[in-house]
């Protein structure tokens, strides 16, 4: 019986946690652009932890745990930054 609640007690704690996105961006060149994608990122209201690395032109970002952000709003995003997603990776 301990060790059942002990793995639902796991399950529970896992499935609580935010989604950890990856994104690919094109037509990104210079430090405005990260600045501009962190912002548009930032306005959703939807995500912490913003990193956009111009060298790998790639946003990582986590979504808030009690508010989901879906591929359309993230390429919503990007794009109302002048920019384009090109794949969405979840983890």
């Amino acid at each position: 019986m301990k060790i059942s609640s002990f793995f639902i007690g796991i399950f529970l704690s896992v499935s609580c946690f935010a989604a950890k996105i990856e994104v690919d961006i094109t037509g990104m060149t210079c430090g405005m652009c990260v600045e501009a994608i962190t912002k548009e990122l930032k306005a959703t209201e939807k995500t912490e932890n913003i990193s956009v690395n111009l060298e790998e032109k790639k946003a990582r970002f986590a979504e808030l745990k009690d508010k989901k952000i879906t591929d359309a709003e993230i390429k919503s995003a990007i794009k109302k930054a002048g920019y384009e997603a090109v794949r969405i990776r979840r983890n």
